[in-house]
C-alpha cells in the first residue's frame, strides 16, 4: 500500500507602493508525495524539500515585488518612457537612459513642437521606406495631431526643409525592418530602432565616399532632425539597440541648413566604444532610480 506525505510552504510580505499605500501578496505551494510502501523519508529529507517550496514562494515574492517597485517609479517619473518586458517588468527607454539630466534649453511647449517636427519626418520616411509611396505629412492620419502641432505652433517650423528621400537616393539601402522594438532582457532596456538595413556592394551610390562603410552587414541607421548632430550621443543609441548583435551602425542627418535637406551620413563599425558609453549611463540610470 502507498503512503502520502503531504508537504507544504508558503510565503507573505509587504511591498510598498505608495505614499501610505502597500500590498501584502501571499503565496503558498502544497506538494503531495506518493511513496511505495517500503520507501521512508527521513524528517531531514522533508525539511529540505519543504525549504526548496518555501523558495519558490520567496522567489515569487521578490518578483512581484520588482514589478510592483518599477511600476510605482513609473507613476512618479511621467517623463521616463517604459516598455514592456519580461515576467510583467517594466524596462526604461533607451533614449530616457541616455537623455537623464540633459538640458534641452527650451520651454516644456517648444519641446513638444520639436519632437512633433521628429515624428512627422520620421513617420513619412517609414512609409516611404515600407511602400515607396512618399506621401504628404497632412495625409498622414497617424501623425495628424504632431502636424498641427507644428503648422500652428509658435515656433513656425518648417516640414519642408528636409528631403529623407533624396538622401534615400543618394544613399541607398536594402531595407529588413523599420521601427523595430528593441528588447534586452539582460539588462532590462528596450526602445525602438528606426531603420534595420544592408548597404549592398551592388548599389552603393555615394556609400562609396563615406569612410569606413562595410557592405552587406546589417546595420542600424537612425534619422535624426536637430539642427545639429550630437554623433556621440547618437551613436549611443544606435550601440544599445545593437546588443553587441548588430556591428555596424550610422546616423542620417536630416538638416535642414544645409540645401539639399541632408549632411553626409555617419557610419561606424566600432560599436563597442558606444556600447561602453551606453552601459555607464545604464548603471547611473539604474542606481538613480533603485532599479
Amino acid at each position: 500500500m502507498k503512503r502520502t506525505i503531504e508537504i507544504s510552504a508558503s510565503f507573505t510580505g509587504t511591498i510598498p507602493t505608495g505614499s501610505f499605500e502597500n500590498e501584502k501578496p501571499f503565496y503558498s505551494v502544497k506538494e503531495i508525495i506518493e511513496l511505495p510502501e517500503d520507501a521512508y523519508w527521513e524528517n531531514t529529507d522533508i525539511e529540505k524539500r519543504q525549504k526548496e517550496l518555501h523558495d519558490m514562494c520567496y522567489s515569487q515574492f521578490k518578483k512581484q515585488a520588482e514589478v510592483s517597485y518599477q511600476e510605482r517609479i513609473a507613476k512618479q517619473y511621467s517623463g521616463i518612457r517604459w516598455y514592456d518586458g519580461a515576467n510583467g517588468l517594466k524596462y526604461p527607454s533607451v533614449t530616457s537612459i541616455t537623455s537623464l539630466d540633459k538640458d534641452f534649453h527650451v520651454s516644456p511647449e517648444e519641446l513638444s513642437q520639436y519632437a512633433a517636427r521628429g515624428t512627422c519626418i520620421h513617420k513619412q520616411a517609414e512609409i516611404f521606406l515600407l511602400t515607396g509611396e512618399w506621401k504628404e505629412m497632412k495625409d498622414i492620419a497617424e501623425i495628424s495631431t504632431e502636424y498641427i502641432t507644428v503648422v500652428q505652433g509658435s515656433l513656425g517650423l518648417s516640414l519642408d526643409d528636409v528631403d529623407f528621400r533624396a538622401f534615400y537616393k543618394a544613399y541607398p539601402f536594402k531595407v529588413i525592418e523599420v521601427e523595430k522594438t528593441v528588447l534586452n532582457d539582460e539588462h532590462r532596456y528596450a526602445g525602438r530602432l528606426d531603420i534595420l538595413c544592408i548597404i549592398e556592394s551592388t548599389n552603393k551610390g555615394k556609400w562609396d565616399k563615406i569612410d569606413g562603410v562595410v557592405y552587406d552587414e546589417t546595420t542600424i541607421l537612425d534619422i535624426k532632425t536637430g539642427a545639429t548632430l550630437d554623433k556621440t550621443s547618437g551613436l549611443t543609441q544606435q550601440a544599445a539597440y545593437a546588443s553587441g548583435v548588430i556591428k555596424q551602425i550610422g546616423l542620417i542627418h536630416l538638416n535642414k541648413d544645409v540645401k539639399q535637406g541632408f549632411s553626409a551620413p555617419t557610419i561606424t563599425t566600432n560599436v563597442p566604444r558606444y556600447w561602453d558609453l551606453f552601459y555607464k549611463k545604464l548603471l547611473v540610470f539604474k542606481g538613480r532610480f533603485g532599479l
